[in-house]
């Protein structure tokens, strides 16, 4: 498994409200320096530090990669993805939120994943089994420890992940259902498949994949038809394989 180093980037305790109001800002089209200027406000009091190197600076970093300073190629999932939040509220944004957090930071995903795996395979997550494989694919630092241990903190924030009686040790909370609903299903594949090295998976992987562990996807590739940069191509008798559309990257 490749050890090659990359940057964390995700490596802070995210609140889901800090997430919305993010969100919320830069669907209003709110200016950069203003939304800044908002977030110090929001963080104030909850966050320490001034400046971007501070506890404070470095949490607004990963809300604004999220939401508002996404990558160029990521732009037009985020535009569809803050259409989408306009007519949600409360708990019904979290799959938004989860999918714009899998599609920015490969480190988030791969902490998921892990973590769905782990839930799959044995019914619960212990935070050191996490960081143990986490540190096999990124390699061992200083920081990553932490690093995956505010992750799976947020994962407890956001009420997806449930500790039990023994600490460190998580199980899974009831699945968000997913269906088209609006193109929320197809938006969320796109997603999933947008920062990975291979473009192309094979529909019922990426539906089932444990990234995903806290939805519930209840999709056929007949979804994706309407996504306006997924297509799928069968493969062989069986197998439907979701790609991005040519040059889309």
């Amino acid at each position: 498994m490749s050890t090659k180093r990359r940057t964390i980037g995700f490596d802070r305790k995210i609140q889901l409200d800090w997430l919305d109001a993010t969100a919320d800002w830069a669907a209003q089209g709110l200016s950069v320096p203003h939304i800044r200027e908002r977030l110090e406000h929001l963080l104030g009091g909850k966050v320490a530090g001034a400046g971007p190197h501070s506890a404070r600076g470095k949490t607004m970093t990963v809300l604004l990669h999220i939401w508002v300073l996404t990558p160029d190629k990521l732009v037009p999932l985020r535009d569809d993805g803050l259409a989408l939040l306009r007519d949600r509220s409360g708990r019904d944004r979290l799959p938004l939120h989860w999918g714009m957090c899998v599609a920015t930071y490969p480190f988030f995903r791969d902490v998921a994943e892990t973590t769905g795996r782990l839930l799959s395979l044995q019914g619960t997550a212990a935070l050191s089994q996490v960081v143990r494989r986490t540190t096999e694919s990124w390699g061992e630092r200083s920081t990553l420890i932490r690093a995956v241990q505010r992750v799976v903190r947020s994962f407890v924030e956001w009420g997806i992940l449930v500790e039990t009686e023994e600490r460190g040790i998580f199980s899974a909370a009831p699945k968000f259902t997913v269906t088209h609903d609006g193109g929320l299903g197809p938006w969320l594949l796109e997603a999933g498949i947008s920062n990975c090295e291979k473009q192309a998976r094979p529909f019922r992987s990426l539906v089932g994949s444990a990234s995903f562990f806290p939805l519930n996807l209840k999709l056929s590739p007949r979804d994706v038809g309407g996504s306006p940069r997924l297509e799928v191509h069968r493969q062989g008798l069986d197998e439907d394989m979701v790609m991005l559309k040519a040059g889309v990257s």
